[in-house]
């Protein structure tokens, strides 16, 4: 018997929903922790599993309880994370015990106020065998400028940070910062 591919996916109910449900397609089983998890159902295929847990990351002890019984003592083997600094401390420290050996951590790093590639370094509970990616989200151009990336270019690079190895990716374009909508 195997076992269908399972991932977290915490933050998967606004930008990250398209990859929630391309994840759904693709038979996952997927658990998403957000403040209003119900939102992650909206549209998604019937296919694969969702399992939505209510939990916010400013509270990451409750939120790593929520998880643990969710994945009812499996270890995950992938996660994919929209969470705000500083908070992404707290949820790391939560989600360590609860990954596989060789498990995977894309997280996403939001531009809107700061260039994202002066972020925090990377986790150090993410050392090898695990892997640890980080998508910085950068902005697209258009005819008359530049705009924000949509939540399905967003969703599209942070399954592409699932399959590419590469360590820090980037999604649209960040050069030059200034010209950022």
């Amino acid at each position: 018997m195997t076992t269908a591919r399972e991932i977290v996916v915490i933050g998967g109910t606004g930008m990250l929903r398209p990859a929630v449900h391309e994840l759904l397609h693709t038979g996952a089983r997927v658990v998403c922790v957000a403040r209003r998890p119900e939102r992650a159902a909206v549209g998604a295929p019937d296919t694969g599993e969702l399992v939505t847990v209510p939990a916010d990351w400013a509270a990451p002890r409750h939120l790593g309880e929520a998880i643990s019984h969710a994945i009812a003592g499996r270890r995950v083997d992938e996660a994919l994370l929209w969470v705000h600094t500083p908070y992404d401390e707290g949820v790391h420290e939560v989600l360590d015990p609860l990954l596989g050996e060789g498990a995977t951590v894309v997280q996403l790093w939001g531009s809107s106020g700061v260039d994202p590639r002066r972020s925090r370094p990377h986790p150090t509970q993410y050392a090898p065998p695990r892997s640890y990616r980080s998508v910085v989200l950068g902005f697209a151009d258009t005819g008359r400028g530049t705009r924000w990336l949509t939540n399905h270019e967003i969703s599209a690079a942070a399954l592409r940070g699932l399959r590419d190895n590469e360590p820090q990716q980037i999604a649209g374009r960040v050069e030059p910062w200034s010209d950022r909508p």
